[in-house]
């Protein structure tokens, strides 16, 4: 199978490699971190409908990638 590279910043590294699970590849970590614990919305679905305005802003520049 094709695979590709990445690059993050040490930091992401080391807080990635600490979520590893025993012999876990980093390719079936972020498999299991973006398909088991689901979408932002999936994950933040009821608070974001119930939030007063100013989290439902932080639930928006979450949702577009975006630093709390």
């Amino acid at each position: 199978m094709p695979s590709q590279n990445i690059a993050v910043q040490k930091g992401v590294y080391d807080a990635l490699r600490k979520e590893k699970r025993g012999d876990e590849s980093f390719t079936g970590l972020f498999r299991r971190l973006l398909y088991e614990r689901g979408t932002l919305d999936e994950i933040l679905g009821s608070w974001g409908k119930t939030a007063a305005a100013s989290d439902r802003a932080l639930l928006q520049r979450l949702r577009e990638g975006g630093r709390p």
